[in-house]
This record gives structure tokens, C-alpha cells and sequence, in this order.
């Protein structure tokens, strides 16, 4: 489907192309200034009302954009989000990328070189994916599994800095698990959730005999941790609290569960 009707949207050299439901281009040729922000916008809804809800703009031909046109774009975003799509950007020159980086914008969109390869994130990002090991009781395969999850969210194009706060988060569980487990046990599990909105991380250890009062005791480490500054690894339950949006325990008499969940900023 193309909509390239320029008296429709009031800016010539705007088209929409929709390749299959639920994915569209938005391809513009003129300056992205104010005169172009209504014209945009009523592309961006028409997208929507068709069902059209991950969007990728195409700035191959466009060589200006300014301040309020790139509120616009993440109003856009914004909007496309709160109904569970997305906007992406592709095919930005070097001297246009640079300057939408002076005003930030790189903070908030990945560039991507092609319209393709941004729908291809959509369609890999758009999933709900779900990771699961279970691993040798060994400290080695604690750096092992940070490097795993690093490497999968550094693929599904998440920002460094979620990926550095959850590569502290799997640290510190992982560690965790291999120093508390039963000196009998020879495994721990660790899974990774991963969908647009949030990742979820949860490590499991064995820990035998765990009577009422040491479970307590566990709970009540994690409702009010304590930063130990002579520790010599991190910073343990108060740093995985503060990294993390939510975390959760759950202890009986053979087990410790930990989940934490951290929301993807939009």
C-alpha cells in the first residue's frame, strides 16, 4: 500500500508505504521544520488507524531538521509506544546524524542504515524471548553468563546503559549464588526474559535445611540491605535493588530465587 497523495498530507515528497500489516515507512525529500510538523503527524496517525503501530522514518533525502520538528518525532514515538509499537529512524547522512546528535537525539532513537534493517530489529525486538541455563556451580561461569546476557542485549539494541546495570545485576546474583550454595551442589539456573518493555533476570541456587529463622533472615536482608564497604565484591543486595526496578525473593527450605525486573526506558 502507497499513500503519496502531497495534497492529502500538505508536504510534498511525503510517502507512506506499508509492506505488510502492522509496519510502515514514512519516507520524506523536504525539511523537517515547523511547516512540516502537522503534515507528519497526520501521517503518523493515519499509520495508526490502519493498524500500522511500528513506524520507521526515512531520512535519506531530507538534509534540515529542526528543534521542534524533533519534539514532534518523539511525541510520536511517545504515543506509538503507549499503544505497543515503536518509531525508528534510518537512512540519516553523517552531517545530519551528527547534528541530531548535538540536540540529543541519539539518546533517545538508534540510527539505522536501511529501513530494513530497522524493520528487522522491530520484528526481532517485538518478540518476547526467554533464555534458560542451568550452569556449573563455578565462578567462571559467572563471567560466562554476564557475557551471554551482554551479548543478547547488546543484540536486541538496548542502550549501554541498561545493559552495564544489568551486567552488574547478573554479577552480583550469579556471585551470590555460587558463594550461598550447599557445598553438595554442583549447579545453579539462571533464565532471561527479555520483551520491549522489560527485562526480567532470574537466578536459582540450591541451599538445603533452611529453617524458619535463616529464611527470615534472608528476607530481611533484602527489605533493608546494608551497603558493606569492606566487601570485596560489590556492593551485593542494596546495588542489586538500586540497579534494578523491582526485586523479588522467594526462599524455602531447598531453594533461593531471585528475580529482578528492569523496565526498558522509552
Amino acid at each position: 500500500m502507497i499513500l503519496s497523495d502531497s495534497a492529502d498530507f500538505l508536504l510534498e515528497g511525503l510517502t507512506v508505504f506499508s509492506s505488510e500489516p502492522g509496519l510502515a515507512v514514512i519516507s520524506v525529500a523536504s525539511p523537517l521544520d515547523i511547516p512540516a510538523i502537522v503534515p507528519f503527524k497526520t501521517a503518523v496517525d493515519r499509520c495508526m488507524e490502519k493498524g500500522n503501530l511500528f513506524v520507521v522514518v526515512n531520512l535519506e533525502n531530507v538534509n534540515f531538521m529542526d528543534s521542534p520538528f524533533v519534539g514532534t518525532l518523539m511525541g510520536c514515538r511517545k504515543t506509538l509506544q503507549q499503544r505497543g509499537g515503536d518509531l525508528a529512524i534510518c537512512s540519516a547522512s553523517q552531517f545530519l546524524q551528527d547534528r541530531l546528535s548535538l540536540m540529543g537525539l541519539d539518546r533517545v532513537f538508534h540510527f539505522y542504515g536501511t529501513a530494513q534493517s530497522a524493520i528487522s530489529d522491530f520484528h526481532f525486538l517485538g518478540s518476547k524471548e526467554l533464555f534458560a541455563l542451568t550452569l556449573p556451580l563455578q565462578r567462571n561461569c559467572v563471567t560466562f553468563l554476564r557475557r551471554l546476557v551482554c551479548s543478547v542485549l547488546a543484540k536486541k539494541g538496548f542502550k549501554p546503559k541498561l545493559i552495564f546495570h544489568l551486567e552488574t545485576v547478573v554479577d552480583e546474583l550469579a556471585n551470590n549464588a555460587v558463594d550461598y550454595s550447599d557445598s553438595g551442589s554442583k549447579s545453579f539456573y539462571a533464565s532471561l526474559a527479555i520483551s520491549r518493555k522489560k527485562v526480567v533476570l532470574v537466578v536459582k541456587n540450591s541451599r538445603a535445611n533452611l529453617d524458619k529463622i535463616a529464611i527470615e533472615t534472608l528476607f530481611s536482608k533484602y527489605r533493608n540491605p546494608e551497603i558493606n564497604m569492606e566487601a570485596t565484591r560489590g556492593r551485593g543486595i542494596a546495588l542489586i535493588k538500586m540497579l534494578s526496578n523491582s526485586v523479588n525473593l522467594d526462599v524455602n527450605q531447598t531453594e533461593i530465587i531471585v528475580q529482578a525486573t528492569k523496565i526498558v526506558e522509552v
